[in-house]
């Protein structure tokens, strides 16, 4: 779906609150000119039948809406090939499920900026794999710890369960990340990022250049600031000032 410079990129909202419309309507006609609503409507049948008819690059999706949800838009559809931008108010917990899922979102009151970004976004996706990241999406918001993640490759997104990584390793602004199967993939996102999105109760971060499974750690070695060994019998060295972070860790977890 990526525009030629100077076309627009076509959009729909729906939102079943009239100001709510009006106002994202508005922010997006002063504020991101190469956008282009060809269609508003308030609830899920309605979307369906105006991005039918308009065919947009776009739709800017409520999520609390009447009848059918948000997260229900999909169903309707045997292939999606627009990209799907969320609006809500949700709590910061549900954000961690939308960057997971890797849907892009924009929180209730909308900032200029962040609309804008989602814009640049839209521009440059193609519309694909949608159904599954929505999936990725449920499963993860009706979770207690979300599980799911959506892995940038290159034909688009792998979803694996978390459980399914062993550990993460930096690759300057890149990750590798080792899988229980044996498989490896490198993937263009920083170590970093993918700490904040995860977040889990399960990993711990040893060195600055290592994110692990602690359900992976087949061994853990004293010797010096400490050594792991992972379940693919890859040793992992603790950095010095994080020895003691890792015992307290795994106390907590009730393993030491």
């Amino acid at each position: 779906m990526t525009k030629e410079v100077g076309e627009k990129l076509s959009a729909v909202i729906i939102e079943d609150e009239q100001k709510a419309r009006r106002i994202l309507q508005t922010l997006l006609e002063d504020n991101c000119k190469d956008v282009e609503v060809v269609g508003v409507a308030e609830d899920v049948p309605a979307g369906v039948k105006t991005i039918i008819s308009s065919k947009p690059d776009v739709v800017f999706l409520d999520i609390e809406l009447p009848g059918f949800n948000g997260f229900e838009l999909a169903d309707f559809f045997e292939e999606i090939n627009f990209e799907i931008v969320f609006t809500t108010a949700y709590s910061e917990y549900a954000i961690k499920a939308f960057q997971m899922s890797a849907l892009d979102y924009i929180l209730k009151p909308i900032q200029i900026g962040h609309l804008q970004a989602a814009v640049e976004k839209a521009k440059s996706r193609k519309g694909n794999q949608i159904q599954e990241k929505m999936q990725a999406l449920k499963e993860n918001l009706n979770s207690s710890t979300p599980n799911k993640i959506a892995l940038p490759i290159a034909e688009g997104f792998l979803f694996v369960e978390q459980n399914e990584i062993i550990y993460l390793e930096a690759d300057n602004s890149y990750t590798t990340i080792y899988f229980t199967n044996g498989n490896k993939i490198l993937v263009s996102r920083s170590l970093k990022e993918f700490i904040d999105i995860i977040n889990s109760p399960e990993f711990f971060k040893p060195h600055r250049s290592y994110y692990v499974n602690s359900n992976h750690i087949r061994q853990y070695n004293r010797q010096d600031s400490g050594s792991l060994v992972m379940d693919n019998d890859h040793t992992i060295y603790i950095a010095r000032d994080k020895k003691q972070d890792f015992i307290e860790f795994m106390k907590n977890k009730g393993a030491l």
